[in-house]
């Protein structure tokens, strides 16, 4: 449901751009930083970055390997709370739908209580007094 949400909002082009700029960040890395050799392990420095967690297991210690993960930390923080603001905001927007709607069908029963009232008379179910 999230992920239709998502989509309909036209932010999954967002998430598209964070998982290529992650896969290229995790291929880059091994590039430039000794301590980081592979790919999976490139995967799992940037999520530890990511999500602000820092195991501390795998370091950027040069320069490039340092701005990788600032871009990687900075697109993930945009695109959590990105995601978040369009949630929040569609589920706000149903809910106003929701209850204009509602009002709509009140307001239009209301408009249509003088035939009920004459239907009901005319059925004799409460007569008049």
């Amino acid at each position: 449901m999230l992920w239709n949400i998502i989509r309909v909002t036209n932010a999954d082009y967002v998430m598209y751009g964070f998982l290529v700029v992650l896969g290229t960040a995790a291929l880059l890395l091994p590039r430039f930083e000794p301590g980081i050799p592979t790919f999976g392990e490139a995967l799992w420095y940037l999520y530890a970055a990511f999500t602000t967690i820092g195991f501390g297991d795998y370091v950027a210690s040069g320069p490039t390997g340092r701005i990788i993960t600032v871009v990687v930390t900075l697109y993930g923080i945009l695109v959590v709370a990105l995601m978040t603001g369009i949630i929040v905001g569609f589920y706000t927007d149903l809910l106003k739908a929701r209850a204009t709607n509602a009002l709509d069908d009140f307001v239009t029963e209301l408009e249509h209580l003088p035939d009920l009232a004459e239907r009901i008379r005319n059925r004799r179910i409460f007569p008049d007094p």
